[in-house]
């Protein structure tokens, strides 16, 4: 584990933990009110980053001390940086590549954002801000990018949110870079882009808090529009600071909102249009069951698995089987949900929530996904969704069952199907 500097005040974020623990509950509304509470109380702007924090041991990463030493003395030998996070970009993965943007420019170096991806398939949120940003980022299409490098020596390429190779789209043009860095929180296998520069902590909250993190520690002045977006970041992988957030986390937080962040715009971009609600409850609706896996009388080990039954070859955007799967983790009973479905013709995405009981990150790695313990997917090529919901549910009973006694015919415990009719 991840050894964090508490040498720092934390009476308000003590009080945030036990509000967290006690209610399950907090709104980005109730984290202003305490962290201005905490201001008046005392005078200290210090962050409370532990530069001495060991490294994963699940992970090759650098520490962070050297990390950021390193990024900075890298970002200015350069010419030209090139930023990328996952394809299907979240809020995270464009939040964290802005403020590396940010970060760069700082340095006087130009930074260029590659998003390569059917715009009609972001999240709108995450649309919202590449819209209304793109030529203050320079956010461009991997042609772009090709015609850069083409002028281009020797590049920069930062990747953010992301570290395996086959969840961004440059495909061949890694072999153009001699020099990668990689910032992320989520898990690495066999596909993880090979580099000395890596920071990878699977307990920060978000590929947003660690690049926030290096911001502040390197003093770099922010604009309210990158605080903006780096406080989104940070609020989706929190959940709306609802879980994995430390007192580190709360404390980026009210970092950023000092630097200028509009809570009323990071709170906007999580609305949600009537269409997709429907959409989602429909999808939860008709396609939910609920599988009892572990014999325990007690607190039984159990899991949700979602998908379109009636009509399982309905695509959806990635982010509504995201949002349906964190919508069923919130029901009691519920340890995990697994939601799939196609996004394209062949090709299956998977969204995958857990709570501290299972570990999904680990069932994901199973069937050659990826991410943390309470938050991970997995992108398949197959035509046959029920299979690979089987899959799923073999690899879960396996990663349960070397902590807990499985049962050998999971129980079907609950099934809620609702058929309309088209009249």
């Amino acid at each position: 584990m991840v050894k964090k500097n508490r040498n720092i005040k934390l009476d308000s974020n003590k009080l945030l933990t036990s509000a967290v623990v006690a209610t399950g509950f907090i709104s980005i509304v109730a984290l202003i009110d305490t962290i201005r509470l905490n201001k008046n109380k005392s005078n200290n702007n210090s962050v409370i980053i532990s530069e001495d924090k060991k490294e994963p041991e699940s992970s090759k990463a650098m520490s962070f001390k050297d990390f950021a030493a390193s990024l900075e003395d890298e970002i200015k030998k350069s010419s030209r940086v090139f930023i990328i996070g996952h394809n299907n970009p979240d809020l995270d993965s464009i939040g964290s590549a802005i403020g590396i943007q940010h970060l760069v420019t700082s340095y006087g170096k130009k930074a260029y954002i590659v998003v390569d991806d059917d715009e009609t398939k972001i999240e709108s949120g995450t649309k919202r801000i590449i819209d209304e940003n793109r030529k203050k980022y320079k956010i461009i299409n991997k042609n772009m990018f090709k015609k850069l490098m083409d002028e281009e020596d020797s590049p920069l390429l930062i990747m953010t949110d992301v570290n395996k190779k086959d969840m961004i789209s440059l495909g061949d043009s890694l072999d153009s870079f001699k020099r990668i860095f990689i910032i992320d929180h989520h898990s690495t296998n066999e596909q993880t882009v090979s580099t000395r520069y890596m920071y990878i902590n699977e307990d920060e909250s978000s590929a947003s808090e660690i690049v926030s993190k290096i911001l502040l520690t390197k003093k770099i002045k922010l604009t309210p529009e990158v605080a903006n977006a780096l406080l989104t970041g940070i609020s989706l992988d929190t959940k709306r600071f609802k879980q994995n957030t430390t007192p580190a986390t709360h404390d980026v937080a009210e970092k950023l909102i000092d630097k200028g962040a509009d809570i009323e715009y990071v709170n906007n971009l999580f609305l949600q249009d009537f269409e997709t609600h429907c959409r989602i409850q429909n999808l939860i609706i008709n396609g939910t069951i609920i599988k009892r896996l572990s014999e325990s009388l007690l607190s039984p080990i159990q899991a949700s698995f979602t998908f379109n039954r009636n009509n399982p070859l309905e695509e959806h955007v990635p982010e509504d089987y995201a949002k349906a799967a964190d919508q069923m983790l919130k029901f009691a009973g519920v340890d995990a949900s697994f939601v799939l479905g196609y996004i394209s013709p062949g090709v299956i995405h998977v969204s995958a929530r857990g709570n501290k009981k299972v570990n999904v990150g680990k069932i994901m790695d199973e069937i050659g996904g990826g991410g943390n313990a309470q938050s991970a997917g997995a992108r398949i090529e197959t035509d046959d969704i029920q299979k690979l919901e089987d899959l799923i549910l073999e690899k879960a009973m396996m990663v349960i069952g070397s902590d807990e006694k499985v049962l050998e015919e999971p129980q079907v415990v609950k099934v809620k199907q609702l058929k309309y009719s088209n009249k």
